[in-house]
Formats: structure tokens, C-alpha cells, sequence
């Protein structure tokens, strides 16, 4: 077998919940009231919470209120028992994985741990839990990747990333591991020189 560990992003690859994170973002944020969800998301796909909040006050001055981070921590906590979902064949997937895998997100532990609860997929992974927070590095830097892949006993060559955003992709390249774009909107302008997919059961044709 080709791989020793299958590295999955959280956000956008194994559940879906980025748009509870941009309704989040527009409720707490008053300026981006006319902005939809949709905005929000292709903007900040995969971004680090701070980088969101510079660029938000770079364009509009002021924009940012103060303990923006605590509101949205609190918002994106009521919002994402209804509106966090798993992906579609996460579950049929994951079962069929044999191979070590974990999770390395730029979330904290915290919210991975409950957006896996939330979603019914807490069993899959008991333990292989990674935040940026906790190597205090985001990604598009590869630090969080080799963190896992440390943890593992296992060379980067012999890892493979799936992710769903540009800057993920970038860290895994950084890392000299092998990747996979799940695309299932098929945004095909970041699918460039990527193994991509538009399901993720088709992920085992890269990994059995």
C-alpha cells in the first residue's frame, strides 16, 4: 500500500459547514449584511479566523466590532447544530478505510471534536485529532501536515492530503506529501495539476 496515512481537512471535505462560519461572520459583523453566504464562503474558503478579520478590516475601516472573535465563537456554536452536515458518502467512505487517518485542521480541537459529534462521525476518529492551533501555524504553511504526519511515524512521501481549499492544497505541496482536490462544486480554476474528485467515495480509488 502507497500510503501510510490519509490526512483529511475538516472543514468542507468531511462536513459541511463553511457556510454556517459566513452566517456566522454576517451576523456578527454588521457591514457584511449585504453580503450572501455565498460571498462569504468563495472569499474565505479555508482561510485562518484572523486573516478573515484583517482583510474585513483592511476593506472597511471599523468594521470589526470589539470580541468580534467571542461573538462569532458564540454565533457559529448556536448556528452549527442545524446547519453543520456531513458530506455526502463521508461515512460510506471512512468505513472502508483501512489505512491510519487522521484530521488536521486550522479550527480548534474543540470545534472539529463537536462538528464530528454533531454529525454522527466522532467514531471514526477517536484519537488523530490536529489544530494549526496547536503548532501555531495555519495553513497554507505545511507545519500543521508535518505535525501529523510526525505523530505517525510517517514520511511525508508516504501521506496523502484531502482538502478542499487553495490553501490547504498549498501546505500539502509544501509538505512534499500527495493530495486530492474534493471539488463537489466542481470550482475547476484551483483543480489545476490536482487528483481531483467530485465524491468522496472516489477517494478509495487513490487509497485501496
Amino acid at each position: 500500500m502507497k500510503y501510510k496515512l490519509i490526512i483529511f481537512d475538516m472543514d468542507g471535505t468531511l462536513v459541511q459547514s463553511e457556510d454556517c462560519a459566513s452566517q456566522a461572520l454576517i451576523d456578527v459583523i454588521p457591514a457584511l449584511a449585504d453580503r450572501s453566504v455565498c460571498e462569504v464562503t468563495a472569499r474565505y474558503k479555508g482561510m485562518r479566523l484572523a486573516g478573515i478579520f484583517d482583510d474585513i478590516e483592511r476593506r472597511m475601516p471599523g468594521a470589526v466590532p470589539v470580541r468580534c472573535l467571542d461573538l462569532y465563537r458564540e454565533r457559529e456554536e448556536i448556528l452549527s447544530a442545524s446547519m453543520i452536515t456531513p458530506s455526502h458518502g463521508v461515512a460510506v467512505m471512512l468505513e472502508q478505510i483501512a489505512t491510519a487517518k487522521c484530521i488536521a485542521s486550522n479550527a480548534p480541537v474543540e470545534k472539529t471534536k463537536r462538528s464530528l459529534e454533531t454529525c454522527g462521525l466522532s467514531h471514526f476518529f477517536q484519537t488523530g485529532i490536529f489544530s494549526a492551533y496547536e503548532v501555531n501555524a495555519w495553513k497554507p504553511d505545511p507545519a500543521l501536515f508535518l505535525h501529523a504526519a510526525k505523530a505517525y511515524a510517517a514520511d511525508p512521501k508516504n501521506c496523502l492530503v484531502i482538502e478542499d481549499s487553495e490553501v490547504g492544497l498549498e501546505a500539502a505541496k509544501a509538505a512534499g506529501m500527495d493530495s486530492i482536490f474534493y471539488d463537489p462544486h466542481e470550482y475547476s480554476e484551483q483543480s489545476k495539476g490536482q487528483n481531483r474528485v467530485t465524491a468522496l467515495t472516489d477517494i478509495l480509488e487513490f487509497i485501496l
